[in-house]
Order: C-alpha cells, then sequence, then structure tokens
C-alpha cells in the first residue's frame, strides 16, 4: 500500500499541491482550475516516477537470485550469481 502511495498517488497529486499552494501564496480567488493541465502532468509525472525507478534496476538475463540464508549462526545475505547450466 506504501509503495502504490509514493509511486503512483504522490506523484499524481503533487501538481495540484503545489498550483494549491501558488494559489495560497499569490491569493488569487478565482474559481476556475487548470484541470486538464494539472491532469497531463500528475499522469506525466507519475510515468516519469515509474520509468525512473524501474528501468536501472533491472539483472543480467542470465543471473540467478538466490535468498538470504541463516548459516551457522550468521545470515548470508541474497546474491544475485550465475545460473547453473543444465
Amino acid at each position: 500500500m506504501f509503495r502504490m502511495l509514493y509511486s503512483v498517488l504522490l506523484p499524481f497529486l503533487s501538481p495540484f499541491i503545489v498550483y494549491w499552494i501558488y494559489r495560497r501564496v499569490k491569493k488569487i480567488r478565482r474559481k476556475d482550475y487548470p484541470l486538464q493541465m494539472l491532469i497531463a502532468a500528475g499522469l506525466a509525472l507519475v510515468l516519469i516516477f515509474l520509468f525512473i525507478f524501474s528501468v536501472p534496476d533491472k539483472a543480467p538475463a542470465n543471473s540467478a537470485y538466490t535468498a538470504p540464508k541463516f548459516e551457522n549462526g550468521h545470515i548470508v545475505p541474497a546474491s544475485l550469481g550465475q545460473k547453473n547450466a543444465k
């Protein structure tokens, strides 16, 4: 749930929050909101955020994940290694 909050909801709502703060600082009283522009900016931020945080962390295609384990009283951390050839 927290991941949904910071990766989708927060980037989407940030243009609305910035615009609301801008209106408060400048004391703008008009009733119309640039709703289409705020929605477009929010969607663009969500796409940018998801692209930036999903692409760089890819593991190589020939790697295998080894889960962390408890051996001889110590925790052996997780690792990425070569796949066993069959």
